[in-house]
């Protein structure tokens, strides 16, 4: 008995230490915390509704967040921890999102949002797909619009979910620059695959049932009216290369301007990559976010 009580107080420690990053646990099936005030109650049951209603319709998770920031950790820090210790995410890759609303203070109206995506809505939100997500929230918060912001955010992302992982994504670790290419079989490619697979098969059977008949093939015949040709030797003939011309192109290769505070350095990247990072625990996120 003993053994067993000392077992449920370290449980307890061990939860409560991992919890720390953060001091806020979820309840069952809560997706809205905030923390920092800036929903009233009406404002606040229709995004836990309309947060409820994404999850029901693009099977995967998503939360919004509002904390004051405590200078310890940045936003996209703060965001990928709550994610992580809250549990969050569907399926064994935990994919879900979170926007968080990271502000600088009690009496402050500035402060920064963060966009944080994990599993598959890392290869789904593009960084491309996360700047058009943050050009609509901005539009929101100009006039501190949380309301609207977290509204358009989750209708935004239900909108890239439907439209799935676009082609030629890659997830790029901004970290050690290893390049994750997403590999999808698209119906023609199967189609074409069966297609040759099946010619090469009926061929295979063709020719095996042709040898059990004694058939002599085309090539058999000509083989044996060419068989004088046995000894025959080949010449050939010296010849070499001579360059003609050459010519040499030069391009101007703009340098990169930084578009936000997100960690996503060169600016917009090419349309199909997710850039990525390890949180604290050491899963890999993606996201983005910028100041307000």
């Amino acid at each position: 008995m003993k053994q067993f009580l000392l077992g449920c107080l370290l449980s307890a420690a061990l939860v409560l230490s991992w919890a720390s990053g953060s001091d806020v646990l979820a309840a069952e099936g809560q997706r809205l915390f905030d923390e920092a005030g800036l929903f009233s109650s009406k404002e606040a049951g229709e995004l836990e509704a309309a947060i409820d209603g994404f999850r029901e319709e693009t099977g995967m998770d998503a939360a919004v967040v509002s904390a004051y920031n405590d200078w310890e950790k940045t936003a996209e820090e703060y965001a990928d921890d709550f994610y992580d210790q809250n549990g969050f995410g569907a399926g064994k890759e935990a994919t879900g999102v979170l926007l968080l609303f990271y502000m600088d203070g009690p009496e402050e109206t500035g402060g920064e949002f963060c966009i944080s995506t994990s599993g598959d809505m890392i290869r789904i939100l593009t960084d491309d797909r996360l700047y058009q997500i943050e050009d609509d929230i901005a539009d929101h918060l100009g006039n501190r619009d949380f309301s609207g912001a977290s509204a358009v955010f989750l209708e935004d992302v239900a909108g890239y979910v439907d439209k799935g992982i676009q082609s030629g994504q890659y997830n790029y670790d901004r970290d050690t620059g290893k390049i994750s290419v997403y590999k999808s079989i698209r119906w023609y490619e199967a189609a074409v695959a069966f297609a040759v697979s099946f010619a090469a098969a009926a061929g295979v059977c063709l020719g095996v049932n042709r040898s059990y008949r004694m058939e002599e093939t085309g090539r058999q015949r000509e083989n044996s009216l060419l068989a004088y040709r046995a000894g025959a030797a080949f010449r050939f003939r010296a010849s070499e290369d001579k360059m003609v011309n050459k010519f040499v192109t030069s391009v101007l290769i703009p340098k990169p301007t930084a578009h936000s505070s997100s960690g996503r350095s060169g600016g917009r990247s090419s349309s199909g990559r997710s850039t990525t990072h390890r949180s604290g625990s050491g899963r890999s996120h993606g996201g983005g976010g910028r100041r307000f």
